[in-house]
C-alpha cells in the first residue's frame, strides 16, 4: 500500500475512535443527567414515592393501624421507658450476611463514574453528583435483628457505616423515582436485615408540658441538606444512632439510644457543632450544658423519654425508633431558651411564642394525616394521641 493508503486507513481509525468516544462521552452525560432528573424527583416528591411504596407493599407487613411497615410486637401496646429497650452487640460477625454484593447490584441503577467505566454507588453520586459534600461517612450502629420482649424490644447491633446504608437501603427511594422495583424485589423481605445494610433512625416527638397546656414541635426538612426525608415534615430531633465522634472508644461509650436523642437536641434545637458527630474528642455528658441539665430532668422526673414502638419506613425500608420526650416548660424553656428558627438541616415548627403546636386531637390530625408528613412522624403523633392519658397528657 502507498503511503497516501496507509495515511488514509489511519485517519479513518482516528476517526472512528473520535466518534466511538464522543458516543461514549454523549452517553454518560445523558446518564449523568438522567441521575440528576431522579435525584430531584426523590428530593421534591418523596410523600408521593412513600404512598406508592406503601401501596405496593404486602398487606401482611402492615399492622397496628400506623403507616408504616412493622413485624408483630414491635408497636407497643403501651409506651415504656428506655430501660425496657435492651441494645445487645454482637463482635462475632453476622452469618449470611448480603450486604455487600447487594451494594454492587444496587449500584447497576446509577450512573457511570466520569472518570472510569465503574459504576458508582449511591452515596458517591451524592457526594459527587450532586455536590452534597457534607455527607460523612461515619460509623452508625448497624441493626442485624429486632425481636419483642416481653412488652418490649430486644435489637441486636453490629458496627456499620453510613455510607453503606445509603448504598443498600436508602438507595430504595431512588430506585423508586426510577418507576422500577427490580432491587426492592431482590430483597424480598423488608425484615431481612441481613440483606442489606440498614442504620437505625431515632425519631422522637417533642412535648413541652405546661401547666394546663401541652405543645409539640416539628421539622421542615432542606432537601438540599438532607438525604432521608427530603422536603417533608418530621418530627423534631431526629437522626441516626450513632457514636457521637471518630473515636474507637465512642462505639461502646455512646451505645445508649438517650445520649443520641440529647445529641440531637443539642444539633438541632441548638445548632451546636460539636453535637454533629465527626470530632475526635468526647462529649461530656454529665457536664456539658446541654448534657447535665437534660440528665438531670430526666432524673427528677421533669423529663421523660417513652419508647411508642419500631417500623420500618414503607420507601427505604429505614428501621425507626418511635419515641416521645415530654419535658416541663420550665425545663425546656431553660434549656431551649437560645432555640434557632432555622438550622442547616430545615426550618423549626414551634409555634406561637415558642411554645409548640397546640398538642389537641385538630392540631395532631392536621400535621399527623397530611400528605407531606414523614410516615414516621406521623405514627408518633398518631401513638402519642391515642396514648395521651399513659403519657399524662390527657387534659390536653
Amino acid at each position: 500500500m502507498k503511503v497516501s493508503d496507509w495515511t488514509a486507513l489511519v485517519g479513518l481509525a482516528l476517526t472512528m475512535v473520535g466518534i466511538g468516544i464522543a458516543i461514549w462521552t454523549t452517553l454518560r452525560g445523558r446518564s449523568v443527567r438522567s441521575y440528576l432528573k431522579t435525584r430531584e424527583r426523590v428530593r421534591k416528591h418523596q410523600a408521593q414515592l412513600s404512598a406508592d411504596a406503601w401501596n405496593r407493599a404486602d398487606s401482611a407487613w402492615k399492622w397496628h393501624g400506623v403507616p408504616m411497615l412493622t413485624s408483630d410486637g414491635w408497636i407497643l401496646p403501651n409506651p415504656v421507658g428506655l430501660d425496657r429497650l435492651r441494645l445487645r452487640w454482637l463482635d462475632a460477625p453476622i452469618t449470611n450476611d448480603r450486604s455487600t454484593a447487594n451494594a454492587a447490584r444496587a449500584s447497576r441503577l446509577l450512573p457511570r463514574d466520569p472518570g472510569g467505566g465503574r459504576r458508582l454507588r449511591y452515596s458517591e453520586s451524592l457526594v459527587r453528583l450532586d455536590h452534597m459534600d457534607h455527607l460523612f461517612n461515619g460509623a452508625v450502629y448497624r441493626p442485624v435483628s429486632i425481636t419483642p420482649d416481653r412488652g418490649g424490644l430486644v435489637l441486636d447491633f453490629q458496627v456499620g457505616h453510613y455510607f453503606d446504608y445509603l448504598d443498600t437501603s436508602e438507595v430504595l427511594a431512588y430506585e423508586s423515582a426510577t418507576g422500577r422495583q427490580r432491587y426492592r424485589l431482590a430483597l424480598k423481605d423488608p425484615f431481612d436485615l441481613r440483606a442489606r445494610s440498614a442504620s437505625l433512625g431515632v425519631l422522637t416527638l417533642t412535648i413541652r408540658r405546661g401547666p394546663d397546656t401541652a405543645g409539640f414541635f416539628m421539622h421542615a426538612r432542606d432537601g438540599g441538606q438532607v438525604v432521608a426525608g427530603s422536603e417533608v415534615m418530621h418530627v423534631i430531633p431526629a437522626g441516626e444512632f450513632a457514636p457521637s465522634d471518630r473515636t474507637y472508644e465512642s462505639l461502646r461509650h455512646d451505645f445508649d439510644i438517650w445520649l443520641t436523642i440529647m445529641r440531637e437536641y443539642a444539633e438541632e434545637f441548638l445548632n451546636m457543632e460539636e453535637a454533629y458527630g465527626q470530632g475526635g474528642e468526647w462529649l461530656d455528658y454529665y457536664n456539658k450544658f446541654p448534657y447535665r441539665q437534660l440528665n438531670e430532668a430526666r432524673d427528677d422526673g421533669r423529663l421523660t423519654v417513652q419508647v411508642l414502638g419500631l417500623g420500618l419506613d414503607p420507601l427505604t425500608w429505614k428501621p425507626e425508633l418511635l419515641t416521645v420526650c415530654i419535658i416541663d416548660a420550665e425545663v425546656f424553656d431553660a434549656v431551649f431558651k437560645n432555640m434557632v428558627r432555622k438550622g442547616p438541616e430545615g426550618t423549626l415548627v414551634v409555634g406561637r411564642e415558642g411554645q409548640g403546636l397546640p398538642f389537641d386531637q385538630e392540631t395532631v390530625n392536621l400535621y399527623a394525616n397530611h400528605v407531606n408528613t414523614r410516615r414516621g412522624a406521623s405514627s408518633c403523633l398518631n401513638l402519642a394521641w391515642h396514648h395521651r392519658k399513659f403519657l399524662r397528657l390527657s387534659r390536653t
